[in-house]
């Protein structure tokens, strides 16, 4: 057991130490924080903190009234002599973020201006409406959103929009991506190395040949997938808590990604966020050391990575059914906000889980699976003839 020991620590140096490894990980980890950054630079978000007047009241036509006061139409005439509104005045920067979600449930500047308590409810509710009849759902999904539309609050709570939960929430998407490329560049040599600095032969002829050796390079990779995944996270809310406050966590998703069913805290879906991230990142690296392994090559693995990537960005209609649903779980786009509008269900022992409560049920099978493959392959593995 101590050898075991000796040699993780060992393998876990020699992945950390590499020029690679520490060269990638800074890379992409500046670009994290650069992508949250310069959405404020850039002035395409901003902190407001007045806005928290109106947490905890009813959005209804007292509040909505009172944002007209706070904003005025900019109009604009075109050559048929039309007024159009082609933006805003903001008097009171209380009621801007309200106006900005206002905005996009209804469309435009009128509809978002003009809205009323009936019809602001009554396009909410056909967004979803609309959505859930778009999905091919079965009549026990069906069911089941009916009944928990049913509990749910007839009208919406004002929740903090502008802070760092939500900010978080919407953009943690991109840590998956980020976290494919650190692991496709450090771990992508794990197996592959053996083979191709031909150590394989010395290796496999010593004391603690395959089975410890291969059981210490695993929980190396898979460490370093984890910290990887983890640095990357601290960068991409760790920016958004320190620029927009750590108050919030209990506005309700529907303030983040519009008209949805899904009735959750901010909070509590980032902490399921980063959960579910957690564990791509040790799926990642499990995929890409069975890879190494079967291949005995670091191209195959950057290359099926990065088509990893490629092929979540195809969209596959909800007509195609179970393809589709498998489809929405490919792990490098699954943490878009898009899964609070995604209305399929997952049954598992006689209950019905949404895409977010089946993902950390769903991927350990997956890393379990790959382990298995990695371990036989490893085990079956031959020293060729140089």
């Amino acid at each position: 057991m101590n050898n075991l020991g000796t040699m993780y620590l060992f393998e876990l140096r020699k992945i950390f130490l590499r020029k690679t490894t520490v060269i990638v990980l800074s890379i992409v980890t500046l670009i994290m924080i650069a992508m949250n950054i310069g959405e404020y630079i850039a002035g395409r978000k901003i902190v407001n903190t007045e806005e928290k007047a109106l947490v905890g009241r009813v959005v209804d036509d007292a509040m909505l009234d009172e944002m007209r006061e706070a904003i005025e139409l900019k109009k604009a005439t075109t050559e048929d002599g039309e007024s159009v509104s082609i933006g805003v005045s903001v008097l009171d920067k209380t009621y801007e973020p309200l106006f900005n979600y206002l905005y996009m449930v209804g469309g435009n500047y009128d509809k978002a201006y003009n809205m009323t308590e009936e019809s602001l409810y009554k396009t909410f509710n056909g967004v979803i409406d609309d959505n859930l009849n778009e999905q091919y759902l079965s009549d026990a999904e069906k069911a089941y959103w009916e009944k928990r539309r049913a509990d749910n609050p007839k009208r919406l709570i004002y929740g903090e929009i502008q802070n760092g939960y939500g900010d978080s929430a919407t953009i943690i998407y991109s840590v998956s991506i980020l976290v494919l490329i650190a692991i496709a560049a450090t771990l992508s040599g794990v197996f592959a190395d053996e083979v191709n600095l031909k150590m394989d032969s010395i290796i496999f002829s010593s004391v603690n040949g395959k089975k410890r050796l291969m059981a210490a390079k695993m929980l190396a990779g898979v460490t370093v997938g984890f910290v990887e995944t983890l640095i990357l996270l601290a960068a991409c809310v760790g920016t958004e808590f320190a620029i927009s406050g750590l108050s919030g966590q209990e506005a309700s998703v529907q303030f983040f990604v519009g008209p949805s069913a899904m009735d959750m805290e901010i909070g509590e879906a980032l902490v399921r966020y980063v959960m579910i991230m957690l564990i791509i990142g040790i799926m990642f690296s499990v995929m890409a050391m069975s890879l190494s392994q079967i291949t005995h090559s670091t191209i195959p693995v950057v290359a099926f990575l990065m088509l990893l990537w490629l092929m979540s960005m195809v969209n596959i209609p909800d007509s195609l059914g179970i393809l589709a649903r498998i489809w929405n779980f490919m792990p490098v786009t699954f943490l878009g906000s898009w899964n609070f509008n995604d209305y399929h269900l997952v049954p598992v022992f006689g209950h019905m889980l949404t895409n977010i409560e089946a993902a950390p049920l769903i991927y350990p099978f997956i890393i379990v699976g790959l382990t298995v493959i990695t371990i036989i392959s490893y085990n079956r593995y031959q020293i060729r003839s140089r």
